[in-house]
């Protein structure tokens, strides 16, 4: 048997928008840059938009049996990088502490939080899988070579 979202889950969540972004952002900058496109100061600019795919996800989802048991999902996210670089790791770690700590209060049914954090997990996995499909750390330890031209070196000033 299949179900569809409480709508009434939605309109929670759109509620917390400004909570949950204040908490994300604020666990966002006690972590370590990983890189320049990892600065805080540029992700935030992308927790609209995440919220937005993430209330999409959770308003398409029909509950099935694997989101009702969604512990096959809850692999902390930085364990899905073999590199531990992508510029992502952070912002999607950093994200799903937020919404755990400003969601459960209020998505007081056991099963919506479950079902909303498996939705944010799976999405936060497709957006890391797409940035380590095409870094060069994972392609040379598949044993190809970065193909970036080689930087010229640095004139002594003399």
């Amino acid at each position: 048997m299949m179900d569809a979202v409480d709508e009434s889950v939605i309109q929670r969540l759109e509620a917390l928008r400004p909570s949950l972004k204040c908490e994300w952002e604020a666990l966002l900058r006690t972590e370590p840059t990983l890189s320049p496109l990892g600065n805080p100061d540029t992700l935030i600019y992308l927790m609209d938009e995440t919220i937005v795919d993430l209330l999409k996800s959770v308003r398409a989802q029909v509950l099935r049996h694997t989101h009702r048991n969604p512990r096959t999902l809850r692999v902390p996210l930085p364990r899905h990088c073999a590199c531990g670089l992508n510029p992502l790791l952070n912002y999607y770690a950093t994200g799903e502490i937020a919404l755990h700590l400003v969601a459960a209060p209020v998505l007081t049914a056991e099963h919506d939080l479950d079902d909303v954090l498996a939705c944010y997990h799976t999405l936060a996995l497709q957006e890391l899988e797409m940035l380590c499909a095409v870094c060069q750390f994972n392609h040379e330890r598949a044993g190809f070579t970065a193909t970036a031209p080689a930087r010229p070196a640095r004139n002594s000033g003399r």
